[in-house]
């Protein structure tokens, strides 16, 4: 109610509270009663508004406190939706100015678009006493100024072109190319002939993508993969006929082809939880984002950021009236990485040769950058030329070597190699068929790959020794790459029996491909180097102190002559390459199996190749090397 009267003041304090003539519009400082019955139901709906857009919001309060509650709480819920707000502040500004029995005030309201990024308007609130209680007027405009009471907003999302990432020679491996979005239609359209289909065809599990489709609401459309446009046209004639198939077409930034440095470039797929997380704020759920790999890891630095507007639209004519808001989209930035086209194509086309899982990793000993790394014969997603925890089998006698040279003994050293050696109860024998030859040089030994010889020498070596010799080469230490990658790990053994294993790469030894192609790299160049991926943001230089001039003379000569008269012969003919064999034994599902390694380099490029149930490094791992190094100078 309106007060004309002045209010007399009752005591001093009071006066100095502040007592003044009340007249509509005047006040002290706590106001009228209309300014402040107001200002509190006007405070209410701003606090309900925010509610009724936060992430799983209703709007119902909100409207409740409106003098057309079903009305509004629909209006203010379809402002939401056609914003895709995901949260919103709505700030009263200053006091509500009050005339003839209503109050009118200002609120500030910032909106964060999902996917796009923060709006920012004023909006009038009028509330006015209906019956006992105040009521904000249930019009468009409190919302946004010009709504009224049948104009609308439509917002409109521009994604910029994902930018490309680079070989070493600013060389694009991605780039935009065409794509069909498989699904099927929500609900039970699909028969079960379709989802067999996608199983079939698109290796696509169809009891899931079943029930997904019955879970979801009536209308959409329910992904279920993302597909070159060409493999569509070929599959075309036989899934689009199948009742419930539904198709989108789309972009998404991909290699030359599906398989090539898949595990190195990544994937993109329909962002989930995880993924949308990772991509950042303006990433929305509908968004193809980068589920592994670079694609992932730089996410938002080759997406940049989207742009869009807003316009208010008329409720008849569904014209434009007005753009209310434009935010201009920054375009991503592209990668650049070491990979070398080429010798990437090189080491893809060697594993694609081999019945078995393989991976092979080059790099350039001098900088420690990564020129390839493959993964085959089979596609695969997991990097395991990078991940792989292996025991590095007889490639670890290079850091063995370099122990025992360390430890005062010389290339000329005897070694004797016996058929077998027994350490504290456990028996140690050589493979590749390799026959007792009586005393010998650790030359000799390295080159014929006598894991006797070696450990009759364990007790030369203190305690860490091992994991000593293996920091010299950069084993044990976090790579910190870009991407996951492991350095390996060379514990302290508990006992005689663990060191012995451990100075033929076996026991609680493991490295990955790529520790063990840095190790060649580091008798190559002299000084282990940390693995670099992405210039500038993986850490480079030196990895450890330089190894003692005399051990790397020592150990380039093993190496070469493994080449030229032992183990690694199959690579002879290829230049002047140096290179280690190794056989590691593992246990595979209950069985003992062996994979085949072998690591070596040429001019300034060090490589190392696994193969999982190799029977051996010459035999197995060596004809891959051979064809990989046919495939450059």
């Amino acid at each position: 109610m309106k007060r004309t009267t002045a209010i007399v003041c009752l005591s001093s304090l009071l006066i100095t509270a502040g007592c003044s003539d009340s007249k509509s519009g005047g006040g002290g400082k706590s106001g009228s009663d209309e300014q402040q019955a107001s200002g509190a139901v006007i405070k209410q709906f701003a606090d309900a508004w925010v509610k009724a857009w936060a992430p799983n919001g209703k709007p119902d309060a909100a409207g409740a406190l409106t003098d057309n509650p079903t009305v509004f709480a629909k209006r203010l819920d379809d402002v939401d939706s056609a914003l895709v707000a995901s949260t919103v502040t709505v700030t009263p500004q200053g006091e509500p100015k009050c005339t003839d029995g209503s109050c009118t005030q200002d609120l500030a309201v910032e909106a964060q678009l999902r996917g796009i990024g923060a709006m920012k308007w004023t909006s009038t609130a009028t509330a006015a006493k209906t019956g006992d209680a105040w009521k904000v007027k249930a019009s468009g405009d409190t919302i946004y100024p010009g709504l009224g009471d049948s104009n609308y907003l439509k917002r409109v999302r521009q994604l910029p072109a994902r930018a490309s990432i680079l070989d070493r020679n600013g060389v694009a491996l991605t780039a935009n190319r065409p794509v069909v979005i498989v699904g099927v239609a929500a609900g039970t359209k699909a028969t079960a002939a379709t989802y067999a289909a996608f199983t079939k065809y698109l290796d696509v599990d169809g009891a899931k993508l079943a029930a997904r489709a019955k879970a979801a609401p009536a209308g959409q459309f329910v992904d279920a993969i993302t597909i070159r446009a060409e493999e569509w046209e070929a599959l075309r004639p036989t899934m689009s006929k199948l009742p419930g198939v539904l198709t989108m077409g789309g972009t998404q930034s991909l290699p030359p082809t599906a398989t090539f440095a898949r595990s190195l470039l990544g994937t993109m797929k329909t962002a989930t939880d995880e993924t949308l997380k990772n991509a950042g704020p303006t990433a929305s759920a509908q968004d193809q984002v980068g589920t592994t790999g670079l694609q992932y890891a730089f996410q938002q630095q080759l997406a940049g950021t989207p742009g869009g507007t807003v316009a208010l639209r008329d409720g008849k004519t569904k014209l434009t009236i007005k753009t209310v808001f434009a935010q201009k989209g920054t375009a991503g930035k592209p990668v650049k990485t070491t990979l070398d086209t080429n010798m990437q194509k090189a080491a893809e086309a060697a594993l694609a040769t081999s019945k078995l899982p393989a991976s092979l990793v080059a790099v350039q000993a001098s900088t420690g950058q990564i020129l390839a790394a493959a993964n085959g014969p089979q596609v695969a997603s997991y990097n395991r030329a990078f991940q792989g925890r292996y025991a590095p089998g007889s490639t670890f006698k290079i850091v063995t070597s370099a122990a025992l040279l360390g430890s005062g003994e010389t290339a000329a050293t005897p070694l004797p190699c016996t058929d077998t050696i027994n350490v504290f109860g456990k028996t140690f024998k050589n493979y590749d068929a390799l026959a007792a030859y009586g005393n010998g040089t650790m030359q000799t030994a390295f080159n014929k790959s006598c894991n006797t010889a070696f450990i009759s020498q364990h007790a030369r070596l203190p305690k860490d020794g091992m994991t000593k010799a293996a920091a010299m080469f950069g084993i044990g230490r976090d790579l910190n790459l870009s991407i996951s990658a492991y350095g390996g790990q060379v514990p302290a053994p508990k006992d005689d029996v663990e060191e012995a294993a451990s100075m033929i790469g076996q026991g609680t030894v493991t490295a990955s491909p790529l520790a063990i192609a840095l190790v060649a790299a580091t008798v190559d160049h002299g000084t282990a180097m940390k693995p670099v991926l992405v210039p500038g943001k993986d850490a480079a230089g030196a990895a450890a102190s330089p190894l003692p001039a005399a051990t790397v003379a020592n150990l380039r000569t093993f190496m070469r002559t493994t080449v030229t008269g032992g183990t690694a012969s199959v690579l002879a003919g290829n230049g002047a390459v140096a290179a280690k064999t190794g056989t590691a034994e593992v246990v595979v599902k209950g069985k003992v199996t062996t994979n085949a390694w072998m690591a070596g380099y040429r001019g300034d490029v060090a490589f190392a190749v696994i193969v999982e149930g190799g029977e051996s490094g010459s035999h197995t791992a060596g004809p891959l090397l051979k064809s990989f190094l046919s495939s450059f100078k």
